[in-house]
């Protein structure tokens, strides 16, 4: 009978030190209500989960800082603005979700502007083919499909991770 009561008190004590239990990173609410309260959220969050973890986090906030100029945004502290007023009581799933649907969205916009310079590229060195096309032609082409190769592999694994995070939609925000 003794044994019983010490195992139910191990299970309640167990139970009660992991309701207790902090949230994982993807759980965890970002606070970012001003630039001094978001540095000291990715500081515990960098204390609790290790700065290689949040590679992914950082990348979506830089993103939704390069989508407020997409939204004419000009000035670099109102974009962080409006990045922290987009971030602000999210989980970090639900930013990282965010931010790289923001990268997929701008290295699909490159890829198409990259695409179009190339094809009118190699559309002037069709037409001076037989008088021989210019040395800078030939370097622009040469400039536009390894930028055109880079951007593809980016969009690539910006849709490798959405899809890890079954976020290939529309911004899926579980939380405020």
């Amino acid at each position: 009978m003794l044994r019983r009561f010490f195992r139910l008190l191990y299970v309640l004590g167990l139970l009660a030190m992991s309701s207790c239990a902090k949230p994982d990173l993807p759980a965890s609410v970002v606070r970012a209500g001003s630039e001094e309260e978001l540095a000291a959220c990715r500081a515990e969050l960098v204390e609790r989960f290790g700065a290689d973890r949040l590679a992914a986090y950082d990348v979506a906030l830089q993103e939704l800082q390069l989508a407020g100029m997409d939204r004419g945004v000009a000035a670099a502290a109102d974009r962080a603005a409006a990045m922290r007023a987009q971030v602000n009581g999210r989980t970090v799933r639900a930013v990282e979700i965010l931010g790289w649907q923001a990268r997929r969205t701008r290295l699909q916009a490159e890829i198409k502007d990259f695409s179009e310079m190339l094809a009118r590229d190699l559309a002037l060195r069709e037409k001076t083919a037989a008088t021989g096309t210019p040395q800078a032609v030939t370097h622009r082409i040469e400039n536009e499909q390894d930028i055109l190769a880079k951007l593809r592999r980016l969009l690539a694994e910006a849709e490798a991770k959405l899809a890890a995070w079954d976020a290939t939609g529309p911004a899926k925000d579980r939380s405020p």
